[in-house]
């Protein structure tokens, strides 16, 4: 069974990141990346990373993954994780869904989180294009348009005068049993925004454009550009690991992205549920790595003065490692299962 000082779950930003990181500072380092597609697939650009501001997901991710291997301390493996044992003490198996098993001594989870969408006909269709969920990711591009915002969760009510920058065309169509405090109802229609109470049926325009949305009473709402959130859910892995979550649903760390389980870090969107994005996915990845190396530089030191017997924390020079490769699915260890998102 090949051995790793840290073992990365999820190739995206964060596990990206963070493996640059770890890269850097000469330790031993495995990233899984999932064959199914990432959630941020149908985005058609990475929006306000500085150095790569409009270049698109699969470009950022393979221009990261060179990078990395450019160091010779990582290897890339396309597989899922399909379940993680042992401890920071003896040490981690993971084992992927095609029946490998790796060792590491460390692991960081980045494999975000599981988007489950309200059912609403024609949304995948134009999802990523005419329906977004961030407006700092795709605004600009959708400027001064007719936008509608679905609220379909109160908190989103919130944000009415944020989404208000990009266009003063705007509606917001809240589902019937969403509760409108009186203050935010003034808030909002002081704006000039329309609330229209129903809930989405379908969409309607050509190919991946939106001109209208239909409700569910039959009213049809004329608009370009539909926002919506969708819920979310954690992974299955993460669920079996049975980390602690905050009241959100999010994976609960510490300020060095320590879970309550020793041992494990997790890092990106499956942490925090506010501004997900590249930016802060790439900070939380990296931030996690230095913790990670602060440990384990920590941990090998206390049991050389114990006189244990430990493997080196780095060695002079980069070992033999798997080039980053084709990242196309031709390449893939295992066969393609069901898309990321439900």
């Amino acid at each position: 069974m090949t051995e790793y000082q840290v073992a990365v779950v999820g190739g995206g930003p964060a596990g990206l990141a963070a493996a640059l990181t770890l890269s850097r500072s000469m330790i031993r380092t495995v990233v899984f990346d999932s064959p199914l597609p990432p959630r941020n697939e149908a985005s058609a650009h990475v929006a306000a990373h500085p150095g790569m501001d409009m270049a698109s997901p699969q470009q950022m991710r393979e221009t990261m993954a060179k990078e990395i291997a450019n160091y010779g301390y990582a290897d890339f493996k396309s597989a899922e994780i399909a379940s993680i044992s042992g401890g920071a003490k003896q040490g981690f198996t993971l084992a992927t869904r095609g029946g490998s098993s790796f060792a590491a001594r460390r692991v960081l989870i980045c494999v975000g989180m599981v988007d489950v969408f309200p059912m609403i006909v024609g949304l995948k269709d134009r999802w990523g294009a005419s329906i977004i969920n961030c407006p700092f990711c795709q605004g600009f591009e959708l400027r001064n348009r007719p936008w509608a915002i679905y609220v379909h969760r109160p908190e989103i009510l919130a944000a009415a005068e944020v989404y208000y920058n990009w266009t003063k065309d705007l509606v917001m169509i809240v589902e019937p049993s969403i509760t409108i405090a009186e203050e935010r109802l003034e808030a909002i229609t002081a704006l000039g925004i329309e609330l229209i109470r129903g809930t989405a049926e379908s969409l309607h325009g050509p190919g991946d454009s939106l001109t209208e949305i239909v409700l569910r009473d039959g009213r049809r709402i004329e608009r370009e550009v539909l926002l919506l959130w969708p819920k979310q859910v954690q992974s299955d892995l993460v669920k079996s690991l049975v980390l602690r979550l905050n009241d959100d649903g999010y994976v609960d760390v510490d300020n060095s992205y320590r879970t309550g389980r020793v041992g494990i870090y997790a890092a990106g969107d499956l942490t925090y549920g506010g501004h997900q994005n590249t930016n802060t996915a790439v900070h939380m990845g990296n931030m996690a790595a230095a913790w990670i190396v602060f440990d384990l530089c920590h941990e090998t030191a206390a049991r050389q003065s114990a006189d244990e017997t430990v493997a080196p924390l780095v060695t002079s020079d980069p070992p033999p490692t798997e080039p980053a490769g084709d990242l196309s699915p031709a390449a893939y260890e295992e066969p393609l299962r069901q898309p990321k998102t439900a």
